[in-house]
């Protein structure tokens, strides 16, 4: 009989507290655990498609303990340990501290809220960039244009302290409102729940051959099918940024979205040289299809894809798509994060024929009558869009990179 939910989850709490008592040096040991633990998230998710498909862990990374029964100070930017705190406690890779500089490429000003002991021990982290804007008002999000970094500590206790710190901090930080994307769903605080993120598990793919016998006949069908249609694909980093970035701006101009500065990228590839590596795709010589990744440890992410539409005749996006994974794969990638997306909207579906599935995006508001007020749900923006949609690409890279830098 096939392991229940909950047996599951119980199973994968226990593994994870095992690990993370273990002293830093038991490197085989850890290895191990971390394989059990990957063995029974699998376990898991299939469990748990049976009824809900598409559905993964709410909290991937559990805290340490329920509670931390010391006392527990929050100060700010005193970046002393946040570094070894992030590594040794599975952060993800936007709680690193170097994001500042991006941040700041952006104008963000960064608040690093440290969670800390009597004996000035590390305890949690939390890093917010604030925005303060006349078109969209002043605001505090961690993190702005991404899907993590929230809350991390070694109790629930400390995540919440950090979290009503924040909260409490807007006056004095002039803002109206604070903002923070999670992967952990708080009983104590509404949340946003209408984005999930689309993982992909790769532990059981050797190649992009068993990834393809995982799916139906007509996906399988498909994604060979775009792999023959001529397109051609170059792996890089900023030496493909012009490219990139052409086919990029073009396709934000076509879904009527501001764009990002080159800078913007140029910052990230800069900063972070050796986790981010840019997929441009290529029919005829021409840029068509493009991706920028961002690598942690085994970990693959895509947080920007755009192909142009007049592509979509060669299935460029397939073919481009087909050919990350291949690489990822081979590059001993053990789960690929297509990114966010609306619940069954295309991208959804697009993301889910890979064989992706859901992990629940909760994100919190320190004012909730303001978790609608950035959405393309809301009317001004919509209007927005159309009109967007009909500028010059040429003139939207003008007008884009200084609307996008407010935005969240």
């Amino acid at each position: 009989m096939p392991d229940s939910a909950e047996a599951l989850k119980h199973e994968l709490k226990v593994l994870t507290k095992t690990r993370q008592k273990l002293p830093k040096d038991a490197r085989e040991e850890k290895a191990e655990l971390s394989r059990q633990i990957k063995s029974v998230k699998k376990r898991l998710n299939a469990a748990q498609n049976t009824d809900s498909p598409g559905v993964v862990l709410d909290e991937p990374e559990p805290a340490r303990m329920a509670n931390y029964d010391g006392q527990i100070t929050v100060v700010e930017n005193d970046l002393s340990g946040w570094e070894a705190f992030a590594e040794s406690n599975n952060a993800s890779h936007y709680h690193h501290h170097r994001w500042q500089d991006v941040l700041g490429e952006m104008g963000r000003e960064a608040k690093y809220l440290v969670a800390k002991s009597d004996a000035n021990e590390v305890l949690g982290i939390l890093p917010i960039a604030l925005t303060k804007s006349t078109l969209f008002g002043s605001y505090g999000v961690s993190l702005p244009y991404f899907n993590y970094g929230g809350p991390l500590g070694v109790a629930e206790n400390v995540e919440d302290a950090l979290i009503e710190y924040a909260y409490t901090r807007t006056a004095d930080w002039n803002i109206d409102y604070v903002e923070l994307r999670d992967v952990k769903k708080r009983a104590k605080y509404p949340a946003r729940e209408d984005k999930v993120c689309m993982k992909l598990e790769l532990q059981s793919f050797d190649s992009i051959e068993s990834l393809f016998a995982s799916f139906n006949a007509k996906v399988r069908s498909q994604a060979k099918k775009s792999l023959r249609d001529g397109l051609r694909v170059s792996w890089g980093g900023s030496h493909l940024l012009d490219d990139y970035y052409r086919v990029f701006a073009h396709h934000m101009r076509d879904l009527g979205t501001p764009v990002y500065a080159k800078s913007f990228f140029a910052s990230i590839l800069e900063t972070f040289p050796a986790d981010t590596h840019l997929v441009v795709g290529y029919i005829d010589s021409e840029p068509v299809s493009c991706a920028f990744l961002l690598e942690h440890k085994t970990h693959w992410e895509i947080p920007w894809a755009s192909t142009l539409r007049r592509a979509n005749r060669y299935n460029a996006n397939m073919a481009m798509y087909a050919r990350i994974l291949e690489e990822v794969i081979a590059r001993k990638g053990t789960q690929f994060d297509f990114g966010r997306s609306s619940k069954d909207a295309p991208t959804y579906k697009f993301k889910k024929q890979w064989g992706a599935v859901e992990q629940q995006l909760y994100w919190y508001y320190s004012d909730t009558s303001k978790a609608q007020s950035l959405t393309t749900d809301n009317v001004k923006f919509s209007l927005a869009i159309k009109a967007w949609q009909k500028l010059p690409v040429s003139l939207s890279k003008l007008l884009g990179p200084p609307i996008v830098r407010n935005l969240p």
